[in-house]
């Protein structure tokens, strides 16, 4: 028997199989698809054996039960448990439907937690600079540089000659004035 064949007793056999990917971007209609979807799974026989399958092989939708997110968290939980590692403990998660402000909050929660900046920047959907303003709030002293910065950040300040054989060049060394 393949392990495929669990799911001729799935009870997502008998439902029309879009409502496991959602259309609704964010918000109430969005929780209300993926609620409907959860439902359906709550009550089927083989949830576990799918969870299983979805992960290695669902990239989208909601099967097992949980969202691509969700099963994504996962799979990395049970990665880190079977390399002897405990899992991370879980942090805020970005707010839905959240204002700047409470996203920040979030986000400045999430660090305190002892989540990374670059982690709380991809979690919250922040820019590397901006978790970092965050982490400045909440560890004053701490460096928060996250590999950004700009192109020439390594070169000398910029200085404008005055001659006309050098006009726009990069001196190097005390300005020429």
């Amino acid at each position: 028997m393949r392990p495929e064949d669990f799911r001729h007793r799935a009870a997502c056999r008998s439902v029309d199989a879009e409502i496991f990917f959602p259309t609704a971007v964010a918000g109430p209609e969005l929780e209300a698809q993926v609620s409907l979807a959860k439902t359906v799974c709550a009550g089927c026989p083989v949830r576990e054996q799918c969870l299983t399958w979805a992960l290695t092989h669902q990239p989208d939708g909601i099967a097992g039960g949980m969202t691509k997110h969700e099963r994504r968290h996962e799979l990395a939980r049970r990665r880190g448990r079977q390399h002897g590692r405990l899992p991370r403990p879980r942090t805020p998660q970005r707010p839905v439907n959240a204002t700047r402000a409470e996203v920040a909050e979030a986000g400045r929660a999430a660090i305190a937690a002892g989540m990374s900046v670059r982690d709380a920047a991809g979690e919250f959907l922040v820019s590397g600079r901006t978790a970092g303003r965050w982490a400045r709030v909440i560890h004053p002293t701490t460096s928060t540089h996250v590999g950004e910065g700009s192109a020439g950040g390594h070169r000398a300040p910029l200085q404008i000659s005055h001659t006309a054989t050098q006009a726009g060049t990069r001196a190097e060394g005390p300005d020429p004035r």
